[in-house]
């Protein structure tokens, strides 16, 4: 009927009193219709914010993609002065003259010489206290390639020295040694020190003798936590007992305590 009435009771749980409404057959349908849109409003909201933040999120991936291929792109542009750096002081060291001058980011220079003390700078200082638990050995044939350097046992995190006076060449990630730093003393000097959890010195950072430069660790491939410690002179691996005194003492050498 056009004239039928509709009426809502709100009955109140705590108290006596009852609210009511009336409301004609058009204006419950305008009610109906308005919570209908209400409804309908809101999953609409909820769909189109559920999308913004997947683009969001998608946006956030890309950047950080890209920011990930812009660092590759540094890495390896850092990796060539690397190079070219080693190469000139390698070449120096074996009396070849180098074909170019790198130059350092900025414009600066790299240094073509390092000052040269037989004191200071031929290496001696015992980079790191432990067990020798690898001793130096050359290769004999294609099955066996030697050892080129000594690995020396210790805690992680315990320092690391250098064993003389000269300049950082190389301090970075270095397969398979993982943190690696190469440092040139002159006079054909080179030292490396391998595994390490933490590089405590910079590229073309000059160093003293003694000076804290890095953290044993067990980064890279390793069976666990140890320097791996070359000396190179005049282009070539030596033993690097010849030079320092305690890596041929029985009590830092774990190969003779096994023997016994």
């Amino acid at each position: 009927m056009a004239g039928d009435k509709y009426t809502i009771l709100f009955v109140s749980e705590k108290e006596e009193k009852t609210r009511r409404f009336r409301l004609s057959k058009s204006g419950l349908r305008f009610l109906v219709l308005v919570v209908f849109v209400s409804v309908v409003g809101g999953i609409t909201a909820l769909i189109y914010s559920a999308g913004q933040l997947k683009q969001i999120t998608d946006l956030n991936a890309d950047n950080e993609k890209m920011r990930s291929e812009r660092k590759e792109v540094v890495e390896m542009i850092r990796d060539l002065q690397r190079i070219q750096e080693m190469d000139i002081y390698v070449r120096q060291s074996m009396g070849v003259p180098a074909t170019k001058e790198p130059v350092a980011s900025g414009g600066e220079e790299f240094p073509q010489t390092i000052p040269v003390s037989y004191l200071e700078n031929v290496p001696s200082h015992v980079p790191v206290y432990g067990f020798v638990s690898q001793l130096f050995s050359e290769g004999t044939s294609s099955t066996h390639q030697g050892h080129t350097g000594l690995d020396v046992a210790a805690p992680v995190r315990t320092a690391v020295h250098s064993t003389a006076d000269g300049l950082v060449v190389f301090s970075g990630w270095h397969y398979p040694y993982g943190n690696l730093i190469i440092i040139s003393h002159g006079n054909g000097y080179f030292s490396l020190y391998g595994h390490n959890v933490q590089n405590l010195v910079k590229e073309k950072q000059r160093v003293k003798r003694g000076e804290l430069i890095a953290l044993v660790g067990e980064t890279g491939v390793t069976s666990g936590p140890h320097l791996h410690f070359e000396i190179w002179k005049d282009g070539k691996v030596v033993d690097p007992a010849f030079f320092i005194a305690e890596y041929r003492s029985d009590y830092m050498t774990l190969e003779d305590d096994e023997k016994r």
